[in-house]
């Protein structure tokens, strides 16, 4: 053997172990990193602006994790873009457990489908952690609508194409592809008018300006009492504890056009699996917590804690059923 074949064997050979030592003392550090895990403050980023749903929800998941690992969560708004400014935010974030993304993972599973230059990609960019709450959302009608159940208005639109309006809190959210995905469904013709926020769309709904929106409908419980709006049906498993008499589109024998929200937190991706594992475990001894069970309860919003493995398939499933749709309806934002 030549000299010179005599180093290159030797260089190979220390290079080799030097990277089988790189790996052992990877390898060693990540269980080193979750045991000192958390040393000192967690950032929570919240897409939406304080005070709405969301947020409320994140603050007190934030307190209770925070109680469960012993620091502080400090939650960061960061509306904007369509959520899409928090998300950048998180996706850039060093995998270290210390940022967490509490939102709408039914927003994040397809929301980058409706920009013709995706900023993010869920599967590359994120881990799921876990779900905590399912908001299903509800077919509501104005009063002046004659119709009383599903039925009645699917052959009252179909009477009147393109005469009806739906409204929806904003181009691209899910209260927008869900009416999307009812028309798609049941062939219906009705004309989209979207608005910046729940609010002045539900009191053109009691007003008649507009006839039909998908809505989280724990919001409007009050008109319905009132009989200023007519809920056909809800979303979800089963009927909600406020309106125990109207139908989930399960048991109306329409499950393709229940449309629910899931809120959950991701982390940045190769986030340790560690580290993971513990955030999931705090994040489900929060769930417990009698505050946010109460909180839950108030604003019908329903228990969901998944693993990361079932929050996978869930924002998975999520993904095949809004993508198909977006493509067909050519549907964008930007």
């Amino acid at each position: 053997m030549t000299l010179a074949a005599r180093s290159f064997r030797r260089l190979s050979r220390r290079l080799c172990l030097q990277a089988i030592g790189a790996s052992l003392v990877a390898a060693a550090a990540t269980p080193a990193l979750a045991d000192t895990y958390p040393s000192h403050p967690i950032r929570m980023i919240v897409p939406y602006l304080p005070g709405g749903v969301t947020d409320v929800m994140a603050r007190a998941f934030a307190r209770a994790i925070g109680d469960k690992l012993g620091e502080g969560v400090v939650v960061e708004n960061k509306p904007g873009g369509n959520t899409l400014i928090a998300t950048q935010v998180v996706a850039a974030s060093p995998p270290d457990g210390y940022t967490i993304f509490f939102m709408d993972l039914s927003l994040l599973s397809y929301n980058a489908y409706l920009y013709k230059q995706p900023p993010y990609d869920l599967t590359r960019d994120f881990v799921p952690v876990t779900s905590v709450a399912e908001i299903p959302l509800g077919l509501a009608i104005s009063s002046t609508v004659p119709a009383n159940n599903v039925k009645e208005f699917i052959a009252y639109a179909k009477s009147h194409p393109n005469q009806l309006n739906y409204a929806s809190t904003a181009s691209g959210g899910l209260p927008h592809l869900g009416m999307e995905n009812f028309k798609a469904v049941t062939g219906t013709e009705v004309i989209h008018v979207p608005y910046k926020g729940a609010s002045a769309a539900i009191t053109d709904l009691i007003g008649g300006q507009v006839q039909v929106m998908f809505n989280d409908i724990s919001t409007s419980v009050q008109y319905i009492s009132t009989g200023k709006m007519k809920v056909l049906a809800v979303s979800g498993d089963k009927r909600m504890d406020k309106l125990p008499d109207v139908p989930t589109f399960a048991e109306l024998g329409m499950p393709a056009l229940s449309v629910s929200a899931f809120m959950g937190i991701v982390a940045p991706k190769k986030t340790p699996p560690e580290i993971v594992a513990r955030l999931d475990a705090a994040i489900r001894a929060a769930s417990k917590d009698p505050q946010i069970a109460e909180y839950m309860k108030t604003n019908n919003l329903v228990p969901r804690v998944t693993s990361g493995t079932e929050l996978s398939g869930i924002m998975a499933a999520e993904q095949q059923k809004w993508r198909g749709l977006v493509s067909k309806l050519s549907l964008t934002i930007d």
